[in-house]
C-alpha cells in the first residue's frame, strides 16, 4: 500500500497549493474582499462537489487507475490555463459584467465565471477521491472486507497530510520564490506525475480489472429484505446528516478560529495559515485514528461520541484560549523562528482536538455505508459530495451570517450545538440513552457561558479605555474607543491593530495629506486609497481648491465608525466633496476611469496578509494611468514596519514605473519615523513665493497649524532625496510578492528601520542619494533650507536615543 499512500499524499500537497494559488489569482481580479474570496470559495467546493457526485458514478464502470490518472492530468493542464482566463476576464466582454454597478448581477456573474473557469479542474480533483476509493476496493478484492476500509482511511489521512504539507510550503516562501502562477504549475507537475504512478501502479497490479461483482461480498442475515432495506435508509440519513454537519461544522470553524487568533496575531500570511494546519493535521489524525478504533467499536458508536467530544473540545478550547492568552498580542521569543514555532504550538493546541473528532466522521461515514452497500464507491462521492456542499456553507455562513448577527463567542456556541446534532440523533434511537444524555448536557453546560456571556470582559476589564461601539463584521472587530483620561479615541480592528487615533497623533496624520496637496500646484481632485480613522483624509479638508474627495476603504464597518470621530476628523466622510467607495484599493483602480490630479496611498501594514498586493509594480503601474497630466502619486510607509531589504524593494518597484520617485519625510523620529514616496513624472518644482501664499490661505481657514509645515523651507527641509533606478533590483510583483512574505520575517527579527538601524540606514542609503528631482525657486533674501544632515539631529539629538 506504500505506492498509494505515495501518490495520494502528493495528490493532497498539489491540491492545497491549487486552492492557493487560485485564490490569489482571482483575488487579484475581483479584488481582495471577504466576499471575493466566498465567491472563490464557493466555486472552488462547488467543482469539487460535482466531481465528487460524477466520480462516485462512474468509478466502478472503468479502469480506477485510468480514470485516476486522467482526472490528475485534467487538473494539471488546467492548472496552466487558469492564467489565460483571468486575463480572458478583463477583456471588454466579460469586464462590464464582472464590475457591474448592481451588486446582484456583480455576485452572481463572479460566482458563474468563477465556477466555469475552475470547473475542469476542480470537478477532475473531486472525481480523484472516489477513483482512488475504487482503486483501493479492487485491491483488496480478495482480502477481509475491512481491509478496504483500512486502506482508505490511511489513505485519506495521507491525502490530508499532504494537504497540510502544500499548506506549510505555500504560506512559507513558495509563492513569493516560485510565483503565485508558478506554484500552481509546479503543482500540475506533481499531479502529472500522480497520475504516472497511478498507471505504473495499474500495470504492476493482480486482479484491477475484475468486475464489481468479483469483489462483492454476501453477508449472512436473518433479517427480512424489507427489515434490512428500511434500516439502510435510516442509516443513509442519520450518515448524509453526520457528514453534513461535520462538512458545515469544521468549515466554519476554520473561519471563527482565523476570527479568534486574530485577536492576538498580526494578521500575515503565515498566521493565517496556522489554524488551516491544524485543521488539516487534526482531519487526518482523525482519520488515522478511526482506522484504529474500527476494529474494535462500531461506526455508529464512534461517530456518536466523536460528536459529544467535538462539541466539547469546541467549547474547552475556545475558553483556556481566553484564561490561557488573556487576549494579550502574542509575543514568543525575539526571532521569526520562535515566533512562528510559538504560534503554530499555540494554534495546535486550540485546533487539534476539535479538528481530530469532527475530522472522524467523513471516514467512518465511509466505513458505515461501504459495509452496507459492499463498497460501493458511489456512496464514498455521494457523502464527500454532501459534506463538501456543506463545507462550502459552513464557511460562506460563518463568515457573513454567524458572525456578524451573533458575535464571535455565540457563534462558537451555535456551531459547538450543531456538532452535536449526530449524537443527540444518536442517543434517541438507541438503548443507552442515559449516557448520551449526561455526555450532552455537560457539552450544553459548558457552552453557556460563550452563549450567555463575553469572556473577553473576564481577561481584559476595562484596560483598553471605554468601548464607544463595536460591529462584527466579515473582517473581524471593528471598535471605537475612547480613552478615559485623555479623550483619545481611535479605531481599531481584532483588539490591538490600530487604524490610527486623535490626539498627538492628528498633525502627522493631517500632513499625510498636506505633503502630497502642496506639491501639486493646483490640485483638483484627489484620491485617498485608505479611510482608517479619517484623519489623513481630513487633511484635505482646509484645501479650498479640491473639487472631488474620493476615499476607497475597504471594509464598510469602518466608514460608521469614522463618523463617530467626525469632530475630529473634520466630518471628512459627509463633507459635501466627498464620495466614499467601499471596495479593494487595488480593484478600485484597476476598474475606474477617472483621472485624479493626487492619489494618496495610506499606511498599509506590509505584512497583513495580501496587503502587499498595495505595493507591487503592477500596482504602481495601474495608479501612474490614473494620474492627470502633471499628478502625483504619494505612497506612506512606516519605516519601522519594515527592514532596510524591504524599503529598497517598494521602492525599486516605485521607481520602475515613475520617472522620478523622491522621498520625504512625515515623521522625523527615531521609534517610528514615517516616509513618503512622491512618484511624479517631472521633477517637482517649488516656488517659494507661491507656496508661502498658499500656506497663508490655508491658515487662514482655521485647520491648518503645522509646524513642520509652517514656511516654504520647513516644508522643503523634509525632503530626503531622490530614488535612483537600479536595473538590478529584486522587484516586489504579483506573481513574486516578496514584501509580503519577507517583511513579517523583518518585523520579529528586529530589523525594522528604527533606533540604530535608522541610523545606519540615513547614513548608508538615504545621504547617498541624488537632489536632483527637486527644483527650489528661492525668493530674494530668504534664508535657504537646511541641508539634508540637519535631519538626522533632529532625529538623534542625542546618543542615547540610538539605543531605543
Amino acid at each position: 500500500m506504500v505506492p498509494f499512500n505515495i501518490i495520494f499524499f502528493l495528490s493532497g500537497f498539489a491540491a492545497l497549493v491549487y486552492e492557493v494559488s487560485w485564490n490569489r489569482q482571482l483575488g487579484l481580479l475581483f479584488g481582495h474582499t471577504s466576499h471575493a474570496a466566498a465567491v472563490v470559495l464557493a466555486a472552488y467546493f462547488g467543482g469539487m462537489a460535482i466531481g465528487y457526485a460524477v466520480g462516485g458514478r462512474i468509478a466502478n464502470r472503468i479502469c480506477p487507475y485510468r480514470g485516476y490518472a486522467a482526472c490528475e492530468l485534467i487538473v494539471a493542464v488546467w492548472a496552466f490555463a487558469i492564467p489565460f482566463g483571468v486575463v480572458w476576464a478583463n477583456s471588454d466582454t466579460l469586464a462590464p459584467w464582472l464590475q457591474a454597478q448592481d451588486a446582484r448581477i456583480q455576485i452572481m456573474s463572479r460566482v458563474a465565471f468563477s465556477l466555469m473557469l475552475l470547473a475542469p479542474a476542480t470537478i477532475a480533483l473531486g472525481a480523484t477521491l472516489p477513483m482512488m476509493s475504487e482503486m483501493l476496493a479492487r485491491k483488496a478484492a480478495q482480502s477481509a472486507l475491512h481491509n478496504h476500509r483500512e486502506s482508505l482511511t490511511r489513505a485519506y489521512g495521507f491525502n490530508l497530510l499532504g494537504a497540510v504539507c502544500g499548506v506549510v510550503a505555500a504560506s512559507s516562501m513558495m509563492l513569493a520564490v516560485v510565483g503565485v502562477t508558478g506554484s500552481s504549475q509546479l503543482a500540475a507537475i506533481i499531479s502529472a506525475s500522480c497520475a504516472v504512478g497511478a498507471l505504473l501502479l495499474r500495470s504492476t497490479s493482480i486482479g484491477e480489472l475484475n468486475c464489481v461483482s468479483q469483489r462483492s461480498v454476501e453477508f449472512p442475515t436473518a433479517r427480512s429484505p424489507l427489515h434490512i432495506r428500511t434500516k439502510s435508509q435510516a442509516d443513509g440519513r442519520y450518515w448524509m446528516t453526520a457528514v453534513a454537519v461535520s462538512g458545515g461544522a469544521t468549515l466554519a470553524l476554520e473561519v471563527l478560529y482565523t476570527r479568534l487568533f486574530s485577536l492576538i496575531f498580526h494578521n500575515s500570511t503565515y498566521t493565517f495559515s496556522f489554524v488551516l494546519i491544524g485543521f488539516l493535521l487534526g482531519m487526518s489524525l482523525g482519520a488515522f485514528a478511526a482506522r484504529r478504533l474500527l476494529c474494535r467499536f462500531s461506526p455508529t458508536t464512534l461517530v456518536s461520541w466523536a460528536s459529544v467530544c467535538a462539541a466539547f473540545a469546541v467549547s474547552v478550547s475556545v475558553l483556556a484560549f481566553v484564561f490561557g492568552t488573556r487576549l494579550e498580542y502574542f509575543q514568543a521569543g525575539k526571532t521569526f523562528a520562535s515566533y512562528y514555532a510559538g504560534g503554530l504550538l499555540l494554534s495546535m493546541v486550540v485546533t487539534l482536538p476539535v479538528a481530530t473528532f469532527a475530522g472522524a466522521f467523513l471516514p467512518l461515514a465511509w466505513a458505515a455505508r461501504s459495509i452496507e452497500d459492499n463498497l460501493s464507491s458511489g456512496n464514498v462521492g455521494g457523502l464527500t459530495l454532501v459534506n463538501t456542499v456543506a463545507a462550502a456553507i459552513g464557511a460562506v455562513a460563518a463568515s457573513f451570517v454567524f458572525f456578524p448577527l451573533a458575535g464571535l463567542w455565540r457563534s462558537f456556541a451555535l456551531v459547538a450545538a450543531l456538532l452535536l446534532v449526530p449524537a443527540i440523533w444518536q442517543a434517541l434511537r438507541t438503548e443507552s440513552k442515559r449516557l448520551h444524555a449526561f455526555a450532552v448536557l455537560g457539552t450544553v453546560i459548558l457552552c453557556l457561558p460563550l452563549a450567555l456571556a463575553n469572556p473577553e470582559i473576564w481577561v481584559r476589564g476595562d484596560q483598553s479605555g471605554t468601548l464607544l461601539h463595536r460591529w462584527h463584521s466579515s473582517y473581524g472587530w471593528i471598535d471605537v474607543v475612547e480613552d478615559a483620561k485623555t479623550g483619545v479615541k481611535k479605531i481599531q480592528q481584532n483588539l490591538h491593530y490600530r487604524y490610527g487615533a486623535t490626539g498627538a497623533n492628528s498633525e502627522r496624520e493631517f500632513r499625510q495629506a498636506h505633503l502630497p496637496l502642496l506639491l501639486h500646484d493646483s490640485p483638483r481632485d484627489v484620491l485617498f486609497l485608505g479611510l482608517g480613522t479619517g484623519m489623513t483624509a481630513g487633511g484635505a479638508m482646509p484645501h479650498c481648491e479640491l473639487e472631488t474627495i474620493e476615499i476607497v476603504e475597504l471594509i464598510p464597518e469602518v466608514v460608521p465608525a469614522v463618523r463617530m470621530l467626525a469632530d475630529e476628523n473634520r466630518n471628512v466622510v459627509d463633507d459635501p466633496r466627498t464620495r466614499m467607495i467601499v471596495d479593494d484599493a487595488r480593484h478600485f483602480l484597476v476598474t475606474t476611469q477617472k483621472q485624479y490630479d493626487v492619489i494618496v496611498s495610506d499606511l498599509f501594514v506590509p505584512w497583513e496578509s495580501e496587503t502587499g498586493y498595495l505595493y507591487t509594480v503592477e500596482q504602481f503601474r495601474t495608479a501612474r494611468t490614473r494620474l492627470s497630466e502633471g499628478g502625483i502619486f504619494c505612497q506612506w510607509l512606516p519605516l519601522y514596519q519594515l527592514g532596510p531589504d524591504d524599503f529598497e524593494m517598494i521602492a525599486d518597484s516605485l521607481r520602475s514605473v515613475f520617472p522620478h520617485v523622491t522621498l520625504w519625510w512625515g515623521k522625523l523620529e527615531s521609534a517610528r519615523p514615517i516616509m513618503a514616496l512622491v512618484a511624479t513624472e517631472n521633477p517637482i518644482t517649488i516656488n517659494e513665493a507661491a507656496m508661502q501664499r498658499r500656506l497663508h490661505r490655508l491658515s487662514l481657514t482655521g485647520q491648518f497649524d503645522d509646524s513642520s509645515l509652517s514656511t516654504p523651507t520647513r516644508l522643503v527641509e523634509l525632503y530626503a532625496g531622490d530614488w535612483p533606478l537600479r536595473l538590478e533590483a529584486k522587484l516586489n510583483t504579483d506573481e513574486h510578492p516578496w514584501v509580503e512574505f519577507h517583511c513579517p520575517v523583518s518585523n520579529r527579527s528586529g530589523s525594522g528601520i528604527r533606533g540604530v538601524n535608522l541610523r545606519d540606514f540615513l547614513s548608508q542609503i538615504l545621504e547617498t542619494t541624488a537632489t536632483d528631482s527637486l527644483r527650489y525657486v528661492q525668493s530674494a533674501g530668504s534664508t535657504p533650507p537646511s541641508e539634508r544632515s540637519w535631519q538626522r539631529t533632529v532625529i538623534f539629538p542625542e546618543p542615547i536615543a540610538l539605543n531605543k
